[in-house]
């Protein structure tokens, strides 16, 4: 659907007499969190009431905050339809302020050692980049996360935890997926804005860059190290290389996103809202 994670806030009140009725709610008593309420849902984590500093400061602070995963819905509009059970009337999009999105796309059988290969993220620092475990991890806000989905799914089902059904049909499939993911926290913006135009959200994919490092013309005035490097590489990965070249791997990335968002939004007829770009 293009968008991984949501964390909303608003300073509507939600129903917090629905939610002790059929979830479990969580009281801190002590002011150690943020929120004096914590309610574990099944697709969402909902928080209420301010209570860590003075009242004047906590008058401030958004009165509810939601953190949900899209990946449970269809489309737009069921997720819409669930955040509307938690308040007591129709929650605009308005007032639904977006404190962090995170922003994917999904590449079919691109192998992690072309990744390797070449990756080139300017504009972060050499210390903000690390690799654990076979993901990629490059800055904080906004935080770049790159790894193999299918494989990440499998963990998560091995230890017991549910899937979606896309996630089900990924692992029958056979499919190997790459993610690439953009954490944005402290977004500017609400709901509305990113609903009227996802596609606008694209441009924080410029981020990522390919480097041809084997294209002979640009490296024919190097030092031969690198001309050294590239005759060592096994076969089949050169050929991997030669199927996902730079130009088209950054077109593609930020093709799946537009993709996606297209098709998860458009199921938001009933919500009348103007200015889509699908």
């Amino acid at each position: 659907m293009g968008i991984d994670k949501l964390s909303l806030t608003t300073h509507e009140m939600v129903k917090a007499d629905y939610l002790r009725e059929f979830w479990s709610v969580k009281e801190d008593t002590h002011r150690l969190k943020l929120y004096k309420y914590f309610c574990e849902m099944d697709y969402a984590q909902v928080m209420w009431r301010p209570h860590k500093f003075s009242d004047e400061t906590n008058m401030r602070i958004p009165y509810s905050k939601i953190d949900i995963n899209p990946k449970h819905f269809d489309c737009f509009q069921f997720l819409y339809d669930y955040v509307e059970n938690i308040f007591n009337g129709q929650p605009d999009l308005e007032y639904l302020n977006v404190s962090r999105i995170d922003l994917t796309a999904d590449i079919e059988n691109l192998p992690m050692d072309v990744v390797f290969s070449r990756l080139h993220v300017p504009g972060f620092h050499r210390d903000s980049l690390s690799l654990y475990k076979g993901t990629i991890y490059i800055g904080s806000n906004p935080k770049i996360r790159i790894y193999d989905k299918t494989k990440e799914i499998k963990q998560r089902q091995r230890k017991g935890w549910s899937i979606t059904e896309w996630e089900k049909s990924i692992v029958e499939s056979g499919k190997q997926i790459t993610r690439f993911e953009i954490q944005l926290s402290n977004f500017k913006g609400c709901l509305k804005d990113v609903v009227n135009d996802p596609a606008s959200l694209v441009s924080h994919f410029d981020r990522i860059r390919f480097y041809d490092f084997e294209d002979k013309e640009k490296i024919g005035s190097m030092v031969g190290g690198l001309y050294f490097l590239m005759t060592k590489i096994n076969r089949k990965l050169r050929g991997n290389l030669d199927k996902f070249r730079s130009q088209e791997l950054e077109t593609m990335i930020k093709e799946k996103y537009i993709a996606s968002a297209k098709e998860w939004f458009q199921g938001k007829e009933s919500l009348n809202l103007e200015g889509i770009p699908f």
